[in-house]
């Protein structure tokens, strides 16, 4: 019976695919399995346009990967593609149950130039999702420290997910999903006040697919407004 309960819980918390917009690291990914993500982040008021890259590899049920590399479309010119970046995620606590999950996870890696001109940067921090019934709360947060002359940042990320369709799971399988999203998001560079956004979003989400699009507004300094696109693969 244990193992049996043990199994349905796993099969429950999996079901969600929906995760933040504006971050990657709190997907669940199954030992080997996969996801690629393709984003478009375009601003409307500086006109730039940025194309972002990511992966990201199951290593054990508590072990992840996460790569990601930025690539600027708009404006045109030098120095196009941004730094790769690379984090492992590790999960120190999970609770699993028939109705969702609570977990906590911690995250470490690199940033690594793709330039000779520019320098590298070692990340840490954490993320905690979680997921029950038809809504999912995902809150992580991810410090950058630069070498060299490289500045120190920051990010993190709020997310707030709730499924809209279909009202009650399938007993088996996944079907068609349909996903609201709201965050809080903010972004931070040394020497520079904190960049606090707000993002309202839509996941379309299937068993090998997901496409997820929505508008980010920043709340201070330049107060931007952009229109950010994802597609990803699940593997």
């Amino acid at each position: 019976m244990k193992s049996i309960v043990f199994f349905l819980c796993l099969f429950i918390s999996s079901q969600s695919l929906a995760m933040g917009l504006r971050s990657f690291v709190a997907l669940p990914i199954s030992t080997g399995g996969g996801v690629i993500r393709f984003l478009n982040d375009y601003n409307f008021d500086t006109n730039t346009d940025i194309f972002v890259s990511a992966a990201a590899y199951g290593i054990s049920p508590t072990q992840i990967l996460f790569f990601a590399l930025p690539l600027r479309l708009n404006p045109s010119g030098e120095n196009r593609f941004g730094d790769f970046s690379a984090l492992y995620r590790h999960t120190i606590m999970q609770n699993d149950t028939v109705n969702g999950t609570n977990r906590l996870a911690l995250l470490g890696g690199f940033v690594i130039p793709t330039k000779s001109n520019r320098d590298a940067a070692t990340q840490a921090g954490f993320v905690f999702p979680r997921f029950h019934n038809r809504y999912e709360i995902d809150i992580d947060a991810l410090y950058q420290k630069g070498f060299d002359n490289r500045l120190d940042s920051g990010r993190y990320d709020i997310s707030w997910q709730y499924r809209i369709n279909p009202k009650v799971l399938p007993e088996w399988g996944i079907g068609n999903q349909v996903y609201t999203v709201l965050e809080l998001n903010g972004r931070w560079q040394q020497g520079n006040n904190t960049s606090q956004q707000l993002t309202a979003s839509l996941t379309w989400a299937k068993a090998k697919y997901v496409i997820e699009g929505g508008f980010v507004k920043e709340l201070n300094l330049n107060k931007d407004t952009h229109f950010v696109l994802s597609t990803r693969f699940h593997f």
